[in-house]
């Protein structure tokens, strides 16, 4: 034994101790490490609450801007640019609605009313600016009021928002719901909507005059009250632990992730490098869908670092280190005397099972070897009693017992041979002498000499081979594979035909020989292939149980493979593939 095995097995329970005390260690260390990650993922998961409630809130604040000014017009038959901006500057919007882009109120106007409403704006009975742009369509609406009203929004007034499709499908499905209804992602108009055109979205409410019926009929719409949101404006006021330092935000129109339905950005993706945390989150907006993704840059968990991590490892090795030398100095002695008695229980273990496998061998040795013993003891007693007999020999019966004493004696060479090629196979003696061998011919040649043996038992053996095969391999082993498989198919085929098929690629070989007898269960696929294993009883059937054992060792000698395909009851197929150009190629 060399010497660092032996120190090994001397200090077994020391380095037991060591692996334990480094696995405590990893484990409280990993410990540790998780419950940093699950304090940083918790804070994170709260500056995302932080971030969706304060955008949420924001949200509402300007739905509730809309909704009381949906208010004003609701519960007026009319509403003068007067009344509108005096209610507007009391909300002192500058202050609590800081970034306001404006607030207005589109008329709605039917086809035949729009040249009635264009004169009158030109005699300034009704205000606000004609109806733009200009062309036949099948509803109109016309902005009539605005706040702030400055030189840059008025150029607004009169423009018909139906002409634009993101807000006539959201004009269009306020109409359908009665309640705020938010456009898709659009870029404000640049000038009223927005000095810059930034993007963002566009609010609208429907506004009905009154009526005591529930719902309004479509005829009692006065038109829509509005409100444009730039998103830079809508998000300048957010507040959250960590946005625009350690975190940033992304703001998608839609339930999906999409470049082209990005709203809001904090910073450039680009920026940012990769994320530590992710965290996408939808929130309802007036009809429409936001997802909103937060992300943690590398500098969230930089501002989270913490020296318990490292104060825990150097503990825990220290301790185990401790308890390693400790334990390695009492134990030194106890483990020679365990060695030396786990060498000695190793050692009879393998006598005992040696013992058993001998047992049963020669048990099934014995039972095989006298069975064509006593047949043939048999015959030649009959033979012999024929000679001594008087009157005329019958030529006939004299060759039958002959023949009959040659088949037994077959059978026992069989048996011996089947040993001593167990014997060569288990020491590593079996020699391979490699040469060409047309296959097809091997095959024919073999269901010759079984001629005889399927006629008496009335089995047709079949053979398509449609061309030649020509491999590299070893003619008697090869030989000694088929000779194995087409016994096997007579044995247990009950009669039934036997079909032999090959087939040959450009790089291997295959034999199938396919019997239609008594089959086999598929759990017995694979260990009839193992010595002395069978999947009949060896009382009814015979044999040691190693032909295709060796059957399988010689196919794989030869650089191939075996394998067996069966139903039982309606018979098997083994199926050998071997490489043409012989085992070393296949290696």
């Amino acid at each position: 034994m060399p010497p660092h095995s032996s120190h090994l097995r001397r200090n077994a329970a020391a380095y037991c101790v060591l692996l334990v005390g480094l696995l405590l260690t990893a484990a409280s260390a990993a410990y540790v490490q998780q419950s940093i990650h699950e304090r940083r993922l918790h804070r994170f998961d709260g500056a995302v609450h932080d971030g969706v409630l304060g955008l949420q809130q924001r949200l509402e604040l300007n739905q509730s801007l809309l909704q009381g000014v949906h208010g004003l017009f609701t519960g007026s038959r009319f509403v003068s640019r007067e009344e509108f901006d005096a209610y507007l500057e009391s909300l002192k919007l500058n202050r609590n609605f800081p970034g306001l882009e404006g607030i207005g109120f589109a008329r709605w106007l039917r086809p035949e009313d729009v040249a009635r409403y264009d004169a009158k704006v030109r005699d300034r009975q009704e205000p606000g600016h004609p109806v733009w742009p200009p062309g036949p369509r099948e509803a109109y609406t016309a902005i009539i009021m605005m706040n702030p009203l400055d030189a840059r929004t008025q150029q607004g007034l009169g423009f018909d928002m139906l002409t634009e499709p993101q807000r006539r499908a959201a004009m269009l499905r306020a109409l359908g719901t009665r309640r705020q209804t938010a456009t898709h992602k659009v870029r404000l108009i640049q000038g009223w909507e927005d000095a810059a055109g930034r993007v963002g979205i566009v609010i609208f409410i429907p506004v009905y005059t009154r009526t005591e019926a529930t719902p309004p009929p479509a005829e009692n719409l006065r038109g829509f009250v509005y409100l444009p949101l730039a998103m830079e404006d809508l998000m300048s006021e957010l507040r959250f632990s960590g946005f625009q330092e350690t975190i940033d935000l992304e703001v998608y129109d839609g339930a999906e992730v999409r470049d082209d339905a990005l709203l809001y950005a904090s910073s450039p993706p680009a920026s940012r490098g990769a994320s530590v945390f992710q965290q996408d989150v939808k929130i309802p907006v007036a009809g429409q869908t936001w997802t909103l993704r937060f992300n943690a840059r590398q500098a969230f968990i930089a501002a989270s670092t913490t020296e318990q991590h490292g104060t825990v490892v150097g503990a825990g090795l220290l301790v185990t280190l401790l308890l390693f030398f400790i334990t390695r100095s009492q134990v030194r002695a106890r483990t020679t005397a365990e060695t030396a008695n786990t060498e000695q229980q190793r050692l009879t273990d393998e006598a005992r099972d040696a013992v058993q496998v001998r047992d049963d061998f020669l048990s099934i040795a014995a039972h095989e070897l006298r069975t064509p013993l006593t047949n043939l003891k048999l015959q030649l007693q009959l033979l012999y009693r024929q000679l001594r007999g008087e009157g005329d020999l019958d030529v006939e019966k004299l060759a039958q017992r002959v023949l009959s004493c040659e088949r037994q004696t077959s059978r026992l060479a069989t048996l011996v041979d089947s040993l001593l090629d167990v014997s060569r196979l288990a020491r590593g003696l079996m020699e391979l002498n490699l040469e060409p061998v047309d296959l097809d011919e091997l095959v024919r040649e073999a269901v010759r000499r079984f001629e005889t043996e399927a006629r008496t038992a009335g089995v047709q053996v079949t053979v398509d081979s449609p061309a030649p095969v020509t491999g590299q391999w070893d003619r008697m082993r090869l030989e000694q594979v088929l000779t194995n498989l087409l016994s096997n198919a007579l044995k247990y085929g009950h009669g039934a035909p036997v079909d032999v098929r090959v087939r040959s690629d450009e790089t291997q070989a295959m034999v199938e020989v396919e019997d239609h007898g008594i089959g086999l269960p598929p759990e017995d696929a694979q260990r009839i292939f193992g010595r002395f294993e069978r999947a009949v009883s060896s009382r009814h059937y015979g044999g040691l149980g190693l032909g295709l054992f060796i059957t399988r060792q010689l196919v794989e000698a030869l650089g191939g493979h075996i394998s067996v395909a069966s139903t039982p009851g309606r018979g098997a197929t083994f199926t050998v593939v071997l490489p043409l150009s012989g085992p070393r190629a296949a290696a």
